[in-house]
């Protein structure tokens, strides 16, 4: 009862002849299994008026957000803040190349809005939920979104972009005080692509037994319905199920160990940029052309500085394809594209094409049989 009035309920109790006789209700600000936060003056000008009132709020269908499922809520609303409104996070001065928010698929639409203020320099590297199953039909429903979730998350997939990988499934590491944990999908992939960087380059495809190769955990697998872990060996099916979904896989192959099995971006469309080896390249094109383009700032516009425009540029790519990035180029910078309009209105414009270097991901190895005697050819 509150302390200044003689009535047992607080001021802002929904009225009871709303809602239909019978109906269940829960005390959210006087009961446990929900997040709580403590308001100040939550009624102004009423004495006693601090309270602690629910933080975690309903779910769409108004039911409650309740246990784990309250806790989650909460950090996920903070994580989205963070990453929608934090300056640093956007600033010149911070560098970085990877975006993820490890265990937390629902975070997708705010890394990707983040790349996007980045000038799409980074890319971002996204989990499936730790509870999906491993069958064909759950895995398609939470790829395709089937059941119509309204957000990323544990019912569904709903973002696209060429600058997004997802992978499947978690994991089982071990902690720094030596106890077992189960890991989401980004903590294992993000040290294969850190791996990958280190022994070639961010162009180079991060899977395979080169390059893909998962040292930091010791089996695959998901939480069943009692949260328990169980570990799992994607069989081909299952990849193909995946694979065709744009979900990355994650597996034990024989004579080879624990492999991220699949390379794939979440493209709308098909296009070399639905691979992460281009997809990874384009956002180092981004970053360095820029950095590079930066010098000719507030330089004359004519042709002597466009041409240092173009001997920059060739230089800078040619070197990309002795590294295995691009199979070819153009550079053009000349009065084509840089039009006496565009110059009035003091722009310079670099056009560049490019056609990037394609991984390896199926090999057909037809056998024929020749009867003896008879020509192999």
């Amino acid at each position: 009862m509150r302390k200044d009035s003689g009535s047992p309920f607080d001021e802002d109790v929904p009225e009871a002849g709303l809602y239909p006789a019978g109906m269940l209700a829960w005390n959210m600000r006087g009961s446990g299994y929900n997040v709580k936060v403590y308001k100040t003056n939550y009624w102004a000008g009423v004495a006693n008026d601090s309270f602690w009132v629910t933080e975690s709020g309903l779910q769409n269908d108004g039911a409650m957000w309740a246990g784990q499922d309250a806790v989650k809520k909460v950090i996920v609303q903070r994580m989205g803040a963070a990453l929608v409104g934090t300056d640093e996070l956007r600033s010149e001065t911070v560098e970085f190349t990877l975006i993820a928010t490890p265990g937390f698929p629902e975070m997708i639409d705010e890394m990707v809005a983040l790349n996007v203020d980045r000038k799409e320099t980074a890319f971002v590297v996204a989990d499936t939920p730790m509870t999906l199953k491993p069958k064909g039909t759950d895995l398609q429903a939470w790829a395709t979104n089937s059941n119509n979730a309204a957000g990323n998350g544990d019912v569904g997939l709903t973002s696209s972009s060429a600058y997004v990988g997802v992978y499947y499934p978690s994991g089982l590491a071990t902690n720094t005080n030596g106890a077992e944990v189960v890991v989401p999908a980004s903590h294992i992939a993000l040290r294969t692509l850190a791996y990958n960087d280190t022994v070639a380059y961010p162009w180079f495809a991060p899977a395979g037994a080169q390059r893909g190769l998962i040292s930091n955990v010791s089996s695959l697998g998901y939480l069943n319905d009692s949260k328990e872990y169980v570990s799992v060996s994607l069989n081909e099916g299952l990849r193909d199920v995946l694979y065709a979904n744009k979900i990355n896989p994650m597996t034990y192959m024989p004579g080879i160990g624990n492999v991220v099995y699949g390379q794939k971006t979440l493209s709308p469309g098909d296009s070399a940029m639905d691979r992460i080896n281009v997809a990874r390249l384009v956002n180092y094109l981004r970053d360095r052309f820029d950095k590079m383009s930066k010098p000719f700032l507030f330089e004359p516009h004519d042709q002597r500085t466009r041409d240092g425009v173009i001997n920059m540029f060739n230089n800078f790519l040619a070197d990309i394809i002795s590294k295995r990035g691009l199979y070819d180029f153009l550079v053009v910078c000349d009065a084509s594209n840089n039009t006496p309009a565009r110059i009035d209105r003091n722009e310079l414009w670099i056009d560049v094409a490019i056609q990037p270097m394609k991984a390896i991901e199926f090999i057909y190895i037809p056998v024929r049989i020749k009867n003896t005697g008879e020509p192999l050819i």
